[in-house]
């Protein structure tokens, strides 16, 4: 490997396809040093299987190899995926496939026999260029999901209202007919179910409220951890079989709070992750400051803000229901009263996004979940 070479760590997923094993050996562990997840084919039609199981960021092929040649590879991949970004390797002698090449769209050209500094370069620019799509990704989807919260919002906002007016009535008669009604009768045994029943009601049209415009937030700087704390040790008592390890620094720089809301989102994800382990496992919960550049993926404003981290050792979260998690009514439980209302992560997003920061979850079903917060630092001068 070459010195003075850095090892980024990309994380980018790469598939690499070369006929000669000799130099097949020697660039994949260097690209793997590097930090990119390798996959490794032998020519085009292994490269295109690989492909379609896969899905790599980038493709990086030699061009002249049998049964299916690189280019080969790459139209039909082209056709699966046309954004995916594509480095061909070639000899001087085969520049007669170049037109073919750009005709194709394939992105990057390095020369062989290898020199690794400008294979790098070639590799840099490609994984700039995915990073910039993913972010696009990203953003497209926050807005997406944005705009249609607000849309449900403002509906559950007028519905929540008019259902509370009549919910306090119709709790003033029950808790009054409970009054009037026997000591140990079946009249005051049902009032009793009827009132218990109401107040679930009331709890639902809170959450709702709270959904539609934050609730009613009363901001102020606070320190964080005393009220993640709070929100996270009463649920957890409830789950004596869950271990947890709480890493909440007493010096973390004070953001502007609704303290009973960001208790209610603490609650929240303990709960979410309670379910995720009903046999026991482990959460660990931490924070840490994290400067944000303008060009971050979250589509925060630039600044410094605070990381907290929820990690818990369950069963994970499925591709197909991760990008779901937060939008309201979503649930994987069985819907009613006393089971999943698909409401609790919802909650979470909407506090979140009215305190200006944002929340994100990732997961691997069998490796648990990550539920990452960021919130603005107030930093007073």
């Amino acid at each position: 490997m070459p010195e003075n070479d850095t090892l980024p760590n990309t994380g980018i997923s790469l598939l690499y396809i070369e006929d000669d094993a000799a130099t097949r050996k020697q660039v994949s562990r260097v690209l793997a040093a590097r930090g990119y997840r390798m996959a490794v084919a032998e020519d085009g039609e292994q490269g295109l299987e690989l492909y379609r199981e896969q899905a790599p960021d980038i493709v990086l092929t030699d061009i002249m190899m049998p049964r299916m040649n690189g280019l080969e590879m790459a139209r039909a991949i082209r056709v699966l995926s046309p954004e995916i970004q594509i480095v061909c390797m070639t000899a001087f002698n085969d520049t007669k496939y170049l037109i073919e090449a750009i005709d194709i769209g394939v992105n990057q050209f390095v020369l062989k026999p290898v020199e690794f500094h400008r294979l790098f370069t070639a590799l840099d620019r490609c994984r700039e260029m995915v990073e910039l799509r993913k972010r696009k990704e990203m953003l497209e989807t926050e807005n997406q999901r944005t705009k249609k919260n607000e849309a449900i919002a403002i509906l559950a906002g007028g519905m929540a209202h008019d259902f509370n007016n009549l919910l306090q009535v119709i709790l003033g008669y029950v808790s009054l007919a409970r009054m009037n009604a026997e000591s140990g009768s079946k009249a005051e045994s049902l009032l009793a179910i009827a009132e218990q029943s109401s107040e679930v009601a009331r709890e639902l049209g809170r959450r709702l409220l709270t959904f539609a415009k934050g609730g009613d937030a009363h901001m102020k700087p606070a320190q964080l951890g005393p009220y993640i704390r709070k929100g996270i040790g009463a649920e957890l008592k409830r789950c004596p079989c869950i271990k947890s390890v709480i890493d909440l620094p007493d010096n973390l720089p004070p953001v502007m709070l609704d303290t009973d809301q960001i208790e209610q989102v603490a609650a929240n994800l303990v709960i979410n992750a309670s379910e995720a382990m009903p046999a026991g496992g482990s959460l660990h919960v931490s924070a840490s400051t994290a400067p944000l550049t303008a060009e971050n993926e979250l589509g925060l404003p630039p600044g410094e803000y605070l990381h907290v981290l929820f990690e818990d050792t369950g069963i994970g979260i499925t591709p197909e229901n991760l990008p779901k998690i937060f939008d309201p009514y979503f649930t994987t439980k069985e819907m009613g009263s006393q089971k999943g209302m698909g409401l609790g992560l919802a909650l979470c997003y909407s506090i979140i996004k009215h305190h200006k920061g944002h929340i994100f979850a990732e997961s691997e079903p069998g490796k648990g979940t990550r539920v990452h917060i960021y919130l603005p630092v107030r930093r007073f001068r």
